[in-house]
């Protein structure tokens, strides 16, 4: 029979008598905890650490394991040990019966990942809501992923000693991480990345990008300080300022604002937690301060010499207030489409991380202007509108009633007036969720982050557990060897998904002809869920046709086999448009096939291109990719004004797009308005830096300007 008694929930009375209140002793671990809590350490160690490009640790010759060189790994790191733990833990219970800890809280938790399984079913693209978008995957997936490390925070961290151990092993992975960051500000990246998005010297380290780097590093600051005030030995005292210092001047040179008000907020919240409880502050503490302090000063000074406004650590600062220009323009913009489509579907949402699938639809025609025709937005850059567009309102109260919730009733046990050092490392982790959580607000929440902010909440609300006694069931073994074979077939899936990315690395690095083909086809045939993968499957049929055509059709031989490759990729195009209507790029592909098709096979292929275009023009009204494979169409069909009037709308919307210049201009000199064709020509030739075709057709049109002003 199954016992409820209290563990460590804190009565009403004065927070100090909570404090000092003794709690009851929880039995040692055995091997099925103990590999439970192994994964818990290795999981806040390693997902962080986790990359598949090996050239960083020397392996300078070869591929990566995957295309995704970072969110799928992470992904793959956290859920086989989430797996692993779970499966330990719950034969342990099945097997000699134990203690499960839990508090109201969890309630709310079940509610809400029911509630995003619903929205998942509901969902514009439910593989997507259940996955996660490509480089993203935070869908039904990761948030059950999520409730699992919340969980068994709660059951394994019971006490004060197990929580700094988990803070100790956090700290160490944030300072590998960190030192890898700071390397690459130095100018020593033993990595190879080829042209990197971003600014040169811009620490990214294991996260691909400073932005995702700069959320994370938020956690182990504010856990870093904790330890550090919470620590009696002066050498540990030290090692731990030293950590703090490598995390925060890593954070200072990956140049995120979101993450830099996010830090700051959670320093400060570490700092009045240290005030509360009446922490001692030695010379040790004064010197590691003004050592900390002096560097961030040394490196803002430094980059005041930067002429970019990114990493230049003053401009930085001043863009925050900036709205109304740069990346803060487009953030407002994106948010405009988020809150847009909130409006039209404010209850369900449109499913877990599918906000690239319904952006197009959304986004404000001034956006396409502001950031360039090639960007397409597949994250809000803010979690509230995020969560709110993909799961709907409710779902968006519910996980930040959660956060609230939590936070709400750990503050007592944080912030305890003399209530001794040992709440400092838990009023890191708070500090750090909040802080998290402040940044989400600017910034973007990945799974190798965000990850950590549920795994704070349940160490936050370990104290307050109720604890209940369970006695192992009749048939706990085979109930057990049931459940440890659902783990083992999890984990096998699990490492499917990632030789799925590693066949379409194969696909898309590396080789040609039929071999790209059939990489392709194996990562579709490993995750059929990915679209990706099928439109790769699509582009390798192309890349064989264009191939082909470039040798000659002249012969039926040949013409045949340029027929058939045709064939499949635009086969292969529609069936990927059929599985994921809403994705802007495979009209644009398929419509170019055609285009390319009307040139070197037949000129009908242009009605196909035309009515495909159309289609992608109703999914994407403000793309001008789209327009111009449309113009360019029309151009074959001879519907010169109708093509000018695409392409025209095209370099409206994207005033920097040289190939709608490009397009307008060839529409034009074909209406005759050679005038006109010659004004885009220039246009084109000035955006392009002189490229050599713009500059060729500007010659001929005022060749054909001159003849003609010449003949009487």
């Amino acid at each position: 029979m199954a016992k409820k008694r209290s563990a460590g929930a804190p009565p009403r009375g004065s927070a100090a008598k909570t404090a000092q209140r003794p709690q009851a002793v929880a039995p040692a671990m055995d091997v099925f905890d103990r590999i439970a809590w192994v994964c818990m350490h290795l999981m806040v160690v390693l997902v962080p650490l986790a990359i598949s490009n090996l050239s960083v640790i020397g392996f300078r010759g070869t591929l990566p394991l995957t295309y995704d060189q970072f969110d799928i790994v992470k992904v793959f790191t956290m859920r086989a040990l989430l797996l692993v733990a779970l499966a330990a833990w719950l034969t342990g219970l099945l097997v000699r019966g134990g203690r499960v800890r839990f508090t109201r809280v969890e309630w709310l938790v079940l509610v809400f990942l029911g509630w995003v399984l619903l929205t998942s079913i509901t969902s514009i693209h439910p593989p997507t809501a259940i996955f996660g978008k490509y480089r993203r995957f935070e869908g039904l997936l990761s948030f059950l992923t999520y409730g699992g490390w919340f969980f068994l925070a709660l059951q394994l961290a019971d006490r004060p000693s197990r929580i700094r151990s988990l803070a100790r092993s956090l700290v160490i992975g944030g300072v590998l991480v960190a030192a890898y960051g700071v390397a690459q500000r130095l100018g020593i990246d033993p990595g190879l990345w080829g042209q990197l998005p971003f600014e040169q010297r811009r620490a990214f380290s294991t996260f691909g990008n400073p932005d995702l780097l700069g959320g994370y590093l938020i956690f182990p600051l504010a856990v870093a300080l904790g330890l550090v005030l919470s620590e009696k030995r002066r050498d540990l005292r030290t090692a731990w300022w030293a950590a703090f210092a490598v995390i925060g001047f890593c954070l200072l040179v990956s140049y995120v604002r979101g993450a830099w008000i996010g830090g700051t907020v959670a320093i400060g919240v570490v700092a009045a937690a240290a005030v509360v409880a009446r922490a001692p502050w030695t010379q040790v503490d004064w010197a590691a301060a003004g050592v900390s302090a002096v560097l961030a000063v040394v490196e803002t000074i430094r980059s005041l010499s930067s002429t970019d406004g990114v990493t230049n650590v003053v401009a930085r600062i001043r863009s925050i207030f900036e709205f109304g220009e740069g990346s803060a323009l487009t953030r407002f913009q994106i948010w405009q489409a988020a809150i847009a489509a909130i409006k039209e579907r404010p209850i369900l949402g449109w499913g877990a991380d599918t906000f690239r699938l319904l952006f197009p639809r959304f986004k404000p025609r001034a956006y396409t202007g502001t950031a360039g025709y090639l960007s397409v937005a597949d994250n809000v850059h803010n979690y509230p509108l995020q969560l709110a567009s993909a799961i709907g309102i409710p779902g968006l109260l519910m996980l930040y009633g959660f956060f609230a919730w939590t936070l709400a009733c750990s503050f007592r046990t944080v912030f305890v007036k003399d209530g001794g050092t040992e709440r400092l490392v838990l009023a890191g982790f708070w500090a750090a969720a909040l802080g998290y959580i402040v940044h989400l607000t600017f910034g973007l929440s990945i799974t190798g982050s965000t990850v950590l902010l549920w795994l704070s909440l349940g160490l936050l609300l370990s104290p307050h557990a109720s604890v209940r006694e369970v006695s192992a069931p009749a048939f706990g073994l085979p109930i057990a060897a049931a459940i440890c074979g659902l783990c083992a077939a999890l984990f096998v899936g699990n490492v499917v998904y990632l030789r799925a990315d590693n066949m379409y690395l194969k696909a898309r690095i590396g080789s040609q002809g039929m071999t790209r083909v059939e990489y392709a086809q194996k990562a579709v045939k490993l995750n059929p869920y990915n679209d990706m993968y099928r439109t790769e499957i699509g582009l390798a049929w192309q890349d064989l046709f264009i191939s082909q055509v470039m040798q000659g059709v002249d012969d039926p031989q040949s013409r045949e086999r340029a027929a058939y490759y045709l064939s499949q990729a635009e086969r292969e195009f529609l069936s990927v448009i059929d599985f994921v209507p809403t994705e802007y790029d495979n009209y644009v592909f398929l419509a170019n096939l055609y285009n390319q098709a009307s040139y070197y096979l037949d000129a009908a292929y242009a009605d196909k291109a035309v009515e495909i275009a159309r289609k992608g023009v109703e999914v994407e009204p403000f793309g001008p990719a789209i327009r111009i494979q449309l113009a360019l169409a029309l151009m074959t069909r001879g519907e010169f004004a109708d093509a000018a009037a695409q392409a025209a709308e095209a370099a409206d919307q994207d005033p920097n797009y040289v190939e709608a210049w490009m397009a307008l201009g060839d529409a034009r000199r074909l209406m005759g308005d050679l005038q006109g064709a010659k004004a885009a020509f220039e246009r084109a030739v000035q955006l392009s830096g002189g490229r050599a075709d713009a500059q060729q057709a500007l010659k001929s049109v005022e060749a054909s300007l001159a003849a003609k002003e010449a003949t009487p």
